[in-house]
């Protein structure tokens, strides 16, 4: 019996739960999956941003903005590039601080752990703050740019939907 339970040496088992906290970083990194973000995050191929951006200016240009919705519209849109350009470099900060917590000898995984959901959580309060500054813009609209935006989101999201369901057969 005592052999059996040898392979799980205190070693091993801190080993396989640093390679877990490994997968799970890299995971954290990779843009979500199931449309959770509607902005670009840390972690998002520089094509797909720029997709993205295209695609916003095109409703920038469909909604033909007056000169308040157009500074507030300004406002969001560079607020949210500094921000995309902070979160990777706060990404890369946190990638750097985790590994060398984990390369010390007996890291307290725990606190890696702790350490993640901070970052996590961070993230979380500058994609709120990027997105309630676009909704600010949102309730400068009239009903009929309101009807574009709607149905611009939609078509996104419709498209989002179809990729998705592309990708299920394959694996």
């Amino acid at each position: 019996m005592n052999a059996k339970y040898s392979k799980f040496s205190p070693r091993r088992v801190a080993a396989i739960a640093a390679l877990a906290l490994g997968v799970a970083v890299t995971a954290y990194a990779m843009p979500p999956r199931d449309g959770e973000s509607c902005s670009p995050g840390a972690g998002m191929p520089e094509q797909h941003m720029s997709r993205g951006f295209k695609a916003m200016t095109q409703l920038h240009d469909n909604l033909k903005l007056d000169a308040k919705q157009e500074a507030l519209w300004k406002e969001a849109e560079n607020a949210q590039k500094d921000g995309m350009t902070g979160m990777r470099d706060r990404f890369r900060q946190h990638h750097d601080e985790i590994q060398a917590l984990l390369d010390k000898p007996g890291a307290d995984l725990r606190a890696v752990a702790k350490r993640m959901d901070e970052f996590k959580a961070e993230g979380q309060k500058l994609h709120e703050a990027s997105r309630d500054r676009w909704l600010t813009v949102y309730d400068t609209l009239n009903a009929e740019q309101k009807e574009q935006a709607r149905q611009f989101f939609k078509s996104k999201l419709d498209g989002m939907g179809h990729h998705d369901q592309r990708g299920r057969g394959r694996g």
